[in-house]
């Protein structure tokens, strides 16, 4: 949240588990818009090619995010 304060685009990835918590962390640090690209718990501690295809799935939304397209 700091970069982006600064200007810098960013988006925060995390698990559905956490979808809310990290919607109440943007409002109450005053980035309601911040982007976030969900994905289905967990990320961590899974076999390699899970995660590529986590995050082959989340690729369009992370870039659609970070340019504002």
């Amino acid at each position: 949240m700091e970069l982006e304060s600064r200007g810098v685009p960013t988006v925060t990835v995390c698990s559905h588990l956490f979808q809310r918590l990290g919607n109440v962390e943007r409002r109450s640090l005053g980035m309601p818009d911040l982007p976030m690209a969900i994905t289905l718990h967990p990320i961590g501690g899974v076999a390699p090619q899970t995660a590529v295809a986590k995050a082959e799935a989340l690729f369009d939304t992370v870039v659609a995010a970070l340019t504002h397209g």
